[in-house]
């Protein structure tokens, strides 16, 4: 009885421990011989922009190693050296990006819809790093950023991605009035608005000129003397009568 007792306590150690293991190592593989996809929509404020265009490059391909799966460089960049073991760091896309025009890569140019949506699909499996060399009107260029096909989330790959780059308008750069500028002196350049002079110190110009004022006196005084001639010649036909 105590060895049946014994042996039912081994089988049921044996299959728990089967069975943990199993669990521990049931988990979802990469399909190698499938495709994947890539899709982004640029949205502002809620609202989708449109224009630009992005250059998708592959920058990793994926590695197994005892049933562990992780990414290596390609061949185009591999000589950068980048570590691949943190591939959500922002340092990382801008140092592959760096690395890809400086040493002029090849990659897939995709043009941004009007819709502001993008989609490159057919991809084989690996890391591509997304780069934008031309942004929409009225905003920069979004940071580079990678994307892992396929993406493993809640504990299976997921084969078509989805990316949502971060969009920022152009800031305009503030116009200030010259004749604001603090503690009243010249900051080595003259304004070109209506009513000022190109020299320091100068008055602007009203409408009023100088020339009238020597031509009135000199009228006053012929006048004055003319008053004068015809008091006099009264004076003397006055006399003389």
């Amino acid at each position: 009885m105590k060895i049946h007792k014994r042996l039912a306590a081994l089988l049921l150690a044996l299959t728990l421990c089967f069975g943990f293991t199993a669990t521990a190592y049931a988990h979802d593989v990469p399909d190698m011989d499938r495709t994947g996809s890539i899709s982004a929509r640029m949205l502002y404020d809620g609202k989708a922009v449109g224009g630009g265009s992005m250059i998708l490059y592959r920058a990793g391909d994926i590695s197994e190693n005892d049933g562990n799966y992780s990414f290596t460089l390609t061949d185009g960049f591999a000589a950068s050296g980048a570590s691949l073991a943190n591939i959500s760091d922002p340092a990382l896309a801008k140092s592959l990006a760096d690395y890809a025009k400086a040493n002029n890569l090849s990659g897939t140019p995709v043009v941004i819809g009007d819709d502001g949506t993008v989609k490159v699909q057919s991809l084989r499996l690996g890391l591509y790093l997304v780069v934008q060399d031309k942004a929409a009107d009225g905003f920069e260029a979004v940071s580079p950023f990678l994307v892992s096909v396929p993406m493993f989330e809640n504990g299976s790959y997921v084969y078509d991605v989805n990316a949502e780059p971060k969009l920022s308008a152009l800031t305009k750069t503030p116009v200030t009035d010259p004749g604001t500028s603090g503690g009243g002196s010249s900051s080595g350049g003259s304004s070109s608005g209506s009513g000022s002079s190109g020299a320091a110190g100068t008055l602007p110009q009203t409408g009023q000129l100088n020339w009238p004022i020597p031509v009135l006196s000199a009228a006053g005084l012929c006048l004055f003397f003319l008053g004068w001639m015809l008091r006099y010649s009264r004076q003397r036909k006055a006399y003389e009568a």
